[in-house]
C-alpha cells in the first residue's frame, strides 16, 4: 500500500557478560607499556567483554575465563610483539545473602 505509514522499530541492545577472571600484566619497559595499552585498547573495542583497568601503576586485564585471557595474551605477542609478565589469575566471586540469621549476639 503506497499510503501506509512506516513505524520505527527498535531492537534490544546487546549486553556483554561480566568478566569473571582477572590477571595483572606488566610490560618489560615504559615503551612496551605504551604499546601494551594501545593493543589492549584495540582489543576492548573489538571485544567488549574484555575489561582493562590501569590503576596504581598496575594493568589489570579481565575476561570471561582462562581461555579468553590466554587468547588475548597470545594476540598481544603475535600481532603486536608485546611481551608481558602475567600475574596469577584472580576469580571474582559473587555471594548472595538469602536469609537473615539470628546470631544471638555472637559475632566472629
Amino acid at each position: 500500500n503506497a499510503n501506509a505509514t512506516l513505524q520505527p522499530s527498535f531492537c534490544a541492545g546487546v549486553a556483554s557478560p561480566k568478566p569473571v577472571l582477572t590477571v595483572q600484566l606488566e610490560a618489560e619497559s615504559t615503551m612496551e607499556q605504551k604499546r601494551l595499552m594501545d593493543a589492549l585498547t584495540l582489543f576492548c573495542v573489538e571485544d567488549p567483554s574484555l575489561i582493562v583497568e590501569d590503576k596504581d601503576s598496575r594493568t589489570l586485564l579481565s575476561g570471561l575465563g582462562e581461555l579468553h585471557i590466554e587468547i588475548a595474551l597470545d594476540r598481544l605477542r603475535r600481532e603486536h610483539g608485546v611481551e608481558v609478565w602475567v600475574g596469577p589469575p584472580a576469580v571474582k566471586y559473587r555471594e548472595t545473602v538469602l536469609n537473615a540469621l539470628d546470631t544471638d549476639g555472637w559475632v566472629h
